[in-house]
């Protein structure tokens, strides 16, 4: 019989922990959902942009009025960006996001008739739309099964050993070779809310954690 290589038997512990560390999540956070509210791909497209470096639960309350007032990106597009700031005037650096916004929208209307396009590529090529956001809106817009590496994925999947990067690009392909294809949205989702809620930044809430022995985090906190 022959051995499997040293990394397929890497890949094979990890994926048979992370599959513990999923079913004790769910216990803990069946409600685990993203935290932004949307009713459509723009309107999440348009969260996210705001979402950066800002408290979801701001930009929330931002995004009931401007989605009321702003319903397709040629709205956004033929707004002057005055009227934007006015709206999102809350949410740091709110001047530059109105930028971003107005110029995505812009390019929406020109070049994909005003809809926000369902693959990666094409999001990626607008204006203000990084590969996390891409793969947030796909995941969470469009049903597709991919991982947005957001501060608490990032966090976590560091500190539960899944892996050593720091690039949020090459984090994303560490995770994408253990979590299960139809998983990988849920991931997120149970990530960021045990980030919230347990496996703080600044100091994990390790005494109360459910996935603590499955955790090899070396600075846990006794």
């Amino acid at each position: 019989m022959i051995a499997p290589h040293k990394s397929q038997a890497s890949n094979s512990t990890a994926k048979t922990r992370l599959k513990k560390i999923l079913f004790r999540l769910e216990k803990v956070h069946p409600d685990a959902k993203l935290a932004l509210d949307f009713k459509n791909p723009l309107e999440l497209l348009i969260a996210l942009m705001l979402a950066a470096q800002a408290r979801d639960d701001l930009v929330n309350q931002v995004t009931a009025e401007l989605f009321k007032n702003f319903r397709s990106a040629a709205d956004y597009a033929k707004a002057p960006p005055a009227d934007l700031e006015r709206t999102i005037g809350k949410i740091n650096f709110y001047r530059n996001k109105a930028r971003s916004i107005h110029n995505c929208c812009r390019e929406l209307v020109a070049r994909f008739g005003g809809k926000v396009p369902d693959n990666l590529d094409d999001l990626v090529s607008l204006s203000g739309v990084g590969r996390k956001t891409a793969n947030i809106v796909l995941g969470n817009a469009f049903g597709r099964q991919t991982i947005g590496v957001d501060t608490h994925v990032m966090r976590l999947s560091q500190r539960l050993g899944f892996t050593k990067q720091i690039d949020p690009d090459k984090i994303e392909a560490d995770l994408m070779t253990i979590v299960p294809e139809k998983q990988r949205v849920r991931f997120c989702h149970l990530m960021q809310y045990h980030g919230r809620r347990v496996c703080l930044a600044k100091k994990p809430n390790c005494r109360e954690c459910t996935i603590e022995k499955l955790c090899p985090f070396p600075g846990k906190v006794k």
